[in-house]
């Protein structure tokens, strides 16, 4: 009787165990009614999504790509996940939790997500499933300062690609933060472990993207903010070679301020450690320090970030890509400064196009002068908090270049005030988003065959009735177009914005856009609707910055949606003032 009994006991929890791993992963005979791929690891079950305007597609959500972080995982380098067992299916139909983050830039943030979230997802147009054509890949990288974002449909939609029915879109996260870049400056933590997980996704998509249809020698990447300045650094990385073919760098890249390499990341990392209440860190080893923030509840230290800026939620991206020691038993994804490898052309030379907003700086500077208490703040102590928000040290001479550029006719009392912010907007623009990539194309074309690697221009001016400026200070009022509104155009976001209209100039402009990306990723070169001078090395056009943006700007013809005006993209003036500080 006691056998039976135990027999009873271990089948009821052979059961549970049984029904709880098949909510993650099925068996053949449920595969039928749903698409299903079979990689390397073995096979998945997708699903159908509706796409915004045209048919169905499928979606395979929720892949893993390498093992959870977690444990001794935490703080190490990505591990390639074990294949799951034979004739197991694997449940590709459940969107997963981001990375664990805490977004400071919505007002009283908490930390959310979770440490397992190396996962990615695959979108493949129905039409082509049958198709011996192997289709374009792009592969998007979500931006977030690196300590936000992530991968769901929710927010990053893949509706208006799909319903192209050219390309395979693919979309992953990758770990944020402390989680994605604590380093201990040596071979113990060395960082980057957010970037690496990007490298491992890409891995993944060469060698299995070619079983959806797509096609592994023509991936191109593509991020915005945080994830323009991953997409930059990965043409920079030997980690990243050979795994992408084209690049598009949104509204920030690899040698803007706020990309610039942690100069003492084991400081960070002992102030890390006394945030959670580890205490004598001076006297702990790397090994002991790291182990020591292992046991740490990843809520808790996740939450603990706010104690370690100097001001408000200041430093944005107070962790980020180091310089790694050259460790011969761990791959290095940056062996020196971004900024001295693109000035040396030390990176891959592919086509590229990268672009920007007028008031990308909003991000960072509405959410100040909206609040009463940090802009009186920020004005008491302004030759202390407007340096570090550019990543300077505070000295005289900017602070009186500054003020004669952008505050000349305000009081040495109050320099910036509501009637004025805007001019706050234009310095952060400036210093963070445009000197940053006016830089980088003119050190392009002095070290590059413009005609095998061109590089384009865009600049997105198109306003609609939403705006990620909600969001940046919870309130209506029009900030123009702002950092990520961009977005709305290319990913349907449910979970943020409502549906544009079918037939309305905004999801004309949508399709625009989304086709103008994709015919890049096909082509190489941006295709404008009228002819524009590239950004080129065969003449001295280059030398002085003389080359056409392509800017997307709303008509103002009856009956037009939208316009792509060509326009000069020289501004010798902002980049004169800018490169004496950078």
């Amino acid at each position: 009787m006691c056998e039976l009994k135990k027999m009873l006991v271990l089948f009821i929890l052979l059961c549970h165990v049984f029904a709880h791993e098949t909510q993650r992963l099925g068996t053949e005979e449920n595969t039928l009614q749903n698409p299903r791929v079979c990689i390397d690891d073995g096979c998945l079950r997708g699903k159908t999504m509706e796409g915004y305007q045209a048919g169905p597609f499928n979606a395979f959500v929720g892949i893993p790509y390498a093992k959870p972080p977690t444990e001794e995982l935490r703080f190490s380098n990505p591990v390639r996940n074990e294949p799951w067992k034979r004739g197991i299916v694997y449940n590709a139909t459940e969107d997963k939790p981001m990375c664990v983050q805490k977004n400071d830039l919505l007002p009283n943030a908490k930390v959310s997500g979770d440490e397992d979230c190396l996962y990615l997802n695959v979108y493949q147009p129905m039409v082509h499933s049958s198709s011996k054509t192997p289709l374009p890949v792009m592969v998007y990288i979500h931006g977030g300062g690196f300590f936000a974002g992530g991968a769901s449909p929710s927010i990053i939609g893949p509706e208006y690609f799909m319903d192209t029915r050219r390309v395979i879109l693919v979309t992953f996260q990758y770990r944020l933060g402390v989680f994605g870049f604590l380093s201990t400056g040596d071979e113990v933590a060395p960082g980057n472990f957010g970037l690496k997980d990007q490298v491992m996704a890409l891995r993944w998509v060469k060698h299995n993207i070619a079983y959806f249809g797509g096609n592994p020698d023509l991936v191109t990447i593509f991020g915005q903010s945080a994830g323009g300045a991953s997409v930059h650094m990965h043409m920079i990385s030997p980690m990243s070679d050979g795994l992408f073919s084209r690049a598009i760098v949104m509204s920030g890249n690899a040698i803007a301020p706020w990309n610039i390499p942690t100069e003492d990341p084991l400081s960070l990392a002992q102030r890390q450690a006394e945030a959670v209440g580890i205490t004598q860190v001076d006297t702990l080893s790397s090994k002991q320090l790291v182990d020591a923030l292992r046991n740490v509840d990843a809520n808790v230290l996740s939450g603990s970030i706010d104690e370690l800026k100097f001001w408000s939620i200041d430093p944005l991206t107070l962790y980020r890509p180091v310089v790694e020691p050259l460790c011969s038993s761990n791959e290095s994804f940056l062996i020196e400064d971004p900024r001295i490898s693109w000035r040396k052309g030390s990176y891959q030379k592919i086509p590229w196009m990268t672009g920007y907003l007028p008031n990308d700086g909003a991000v960072r500077a509405i959410a100040i002068t909206s609040n009463e208490k940090l802009l009186n703040e920020l004005n008491a102590n302004i030759s202390y908090i407007l340096p570090m928000l550019l990543e300077k040290p505070s000295s005289q001479e900017l602070m009186k270049v500054l003020k004669l550029r952008y505050f000349n006719d305000s009081t040495d009392e109050k320099w910036i005030t509501t009637e004025n912010e805007q001019r706050l907007v234009d310095l952060y623009t400036e210093a963070a988003f445009l000197y940053p990539i006016q830089s980088a194309v003119k050190q392009h074309v002095t070290s590059a065959d413009t005609k095998l690697a061109p590089v384009s221009i865009y600049k997105f001016s198109f306003k609609g009735p939403y705006s990620y400026s909600f969001l940046y200070t919870f309130t209506h009022q029009d900030f123009g177009v702002v950092h990520c509104d961009e977005l709305i155009y290319l990913f349907r976001s449910p979970a943020l914005f409502p549906d544009f209209p079918h037939k309305s100039k905004e999801a004309r402009m949508s399709h625009h856009f989304v086709e103008f990306f994709i015919n890049f990723a096909i082509n190489g070169v941006a295709t404008p609707l009228k002819p524009y001078r590239g950004c080129n090395n065969d003449n001295e056009v280059y030398q002085s910055m003389d080359c056409d943006v392509l800017e997307f700007i709303n008509s103002s013809e009856p009956g037009k949606p939208f316009e792509v005006r060509v326009s000069n993209g020289r501004n010798e003036d902002l980049f004169s003032f800018w490169r004496k500080f950078y």
